[in-house]
């Protein structure tokens, strides 16, 4: 064993999970060679991004869990094979979620290695959902009472060595909740990426656990990369200079993060210069998103890899980065996007569409709006024109846009629920077919026969 650290990450470049890329730039932020414990890739593929990894891994410990997803099997699964793979004693081990399951895997070597230091790393709350309401998936209930019981030993047994009485874990929990309780009892650091995210997590715990905590807590926002990773690919866009270019780089657009007050900004705003406006929305569920757009000043792409979008960010004039909604579930809001740290390292004007006291409306970035503000929205995007030598002192508003768009986008939801509805029961119809058939005598016959004949 070359390394004294592990990072556990099951997603890790040359995925590019959103997840696995902030572990990597972590790496990269600590300028330390370490060991990763990752999956095996499920392709050849090794890219730039790979080779650029490279320079900083020492060894990859590859396991084949046999599922990419965080069911209770899955990561017992991943409990077993990351066990096995790990040879050697480390110093150091990191974990963060997501997947949950580079969690359980750090706590059972914490559990058989107690003099290791284990950082923990929550992307997001785990127990909450987008509504503020716990997670209830039943794939994720954990019904192993010897597993839980061990747990509880642990939990015995520190209660006696810290004067604590933090409470027992019940058989049949969450794993959401297990996860994020023994993190908090027993990783030696714990790291969460901004203030509020910190505060909603540790307020659905006693005191007792918020304190204890704290104590061991720090806020580490997204690394952001050096300048050569903004250059290690060179990426043909063919923008056109007479236009004001802008970019969004996302995943799938829904409904806690949606673009209405940029929509109404674009469409509302009568202006001498508007035709100068282009925004470039880069989208995996592109074919959906344009459909909600009547604009040509928009243009949906599908995402980049990740190369590709640091050297795209570059070549943008304004990059637009939006709140995650809370308003009306959270208290305040926990949500960070982590595109904003890959936004920063790119040279370009940063747009932000923030949620009233969040994280990112905090920070001190070109142009701001409040994305509940639909008018001041638009009066950023004036001021985005004149900035670029745009300028027109006698432009207006059309305000009848808003209810407009409104009431088409209803009737164009309506339409795809009950596009989904007509789906789900054709594919229940034939689910109901096929047990029919394999029910069947001619079709059991058959499976008989494949039978013998293997």
């Amino acid at each position: 064993m070359d390394c004294d650290e592990l990072y556990i990450s099951f997603l890790f470049p040359p995925d590019e999970s959103v997840s696995g890329i902030t572990v990597f730039k972590r790496i990269v932020e600590n300028n330390k060679m370490v060991d990763v414990l990752q999956s095996k890739i499920k392709s050849s593929k090794h890219n730039e991004l790979d080779k650029l990894v490279d320079e900083y891994v020492s060894n990859r410990l590859l396991v084949d869990v046999g599922c990419d997803n965080d069911w209770a099997d899955c990561i017992f699964q991943s409990i077993k094979e990351g066990m096995n793979a790990i040879e050697g004693d480390y110093k150091k081990i990191y974990s963060r979620s997501w997947l949950m399951s580079n969690h359980f895997l750090a706590y059972e070597y914490k559990l058989n290695h107690p003099e290791v230091f284990w950082t923990a790393e929550f992307s997001d709350p785990l127990i909450l959902n987008l509504d503020n309401e716990p997670k209830t998936y039943k794939e994720m209930i954990i019904d192993d009472e010897s597993y839980v019981s061990k747990i509880n030993n642990k939990i015995i047994n520190l209660n006696k060595s810290t004067g604590n009485d933090f409470k027992l874990i019940d058989n049949k929990s969450s794993a959401y909740f297990i996860a994020e309780y023994f993190v908090y009892l027993f990783a030696d650091k714990v790291i969460f990426t901004n203030e509020n995210q910190r505060e909603v997590m540790l307020n659905q715990f006693p005191g007792n656990v918020k304190s204890f905590v704290l104590d061991k807590s720090e806020i580490q926002m997204h690394p952001t990369l050096d300048d050569e990773f903004y250059h290690a690919r060179d990426v043909d866009l063919d923008l056109d200079e007479d236009y004001i270019n802008m970019a969004y780089f996302g995943n799938d657009y829904y409904s806690k993060r949606h673009f209405e007050s940029l929509f109404y900004a674009v469409e509302a705003l009568n202006h001498k210069y508007e035709d100068k406006i282009r925004v470039y929305l880069y989208l995996s569920n592109r074919n959906m998103v344009k459909s909600l757009i009547p604009s040509d000043k928009f243009i949906v792409k599908k995402p980049l890899e990740y190369l590709d979008f640091l050297n795209a960010a570059t070549k943008f004039d304004v990059l637009i980065v939006n709140d995650l909604a809370t308003n009306g579930n959270f208290e305040v809001n926990p949500y960070l996007p982590s595109k904003l740290s890959d936004y920063l390292g790119s040279g370009s004007d940063i747009w932000a569409l923030y949620e009233k006291g969040s994280t990112l409306s905090g920070f001190d970035l070109k142009y701001k709006s409040d994305m509940a503000d639909y008018n001041g929205c638009l009066e950023t995007l004036v001021k985005i024109l004149k900035d670029y030598g745009y300028d027109d002192d006698s432009y207006s508003t059309d305000y009848d846009y808003l209810n407009d768009r409104f009431t088409n986008l209803n009737e164009l939801y309506e339409s795809e629920y009950r596009n989904k509805n007509n789906l789900k029961r054709k594919v229940k119809k034939i689910r109901k077919e096929n047990e029919k058939i394999k029910s069947s005598s001619t079709w059991k016959i058959s499976r008989s026969i494949k039978k013998l004949k293997n």
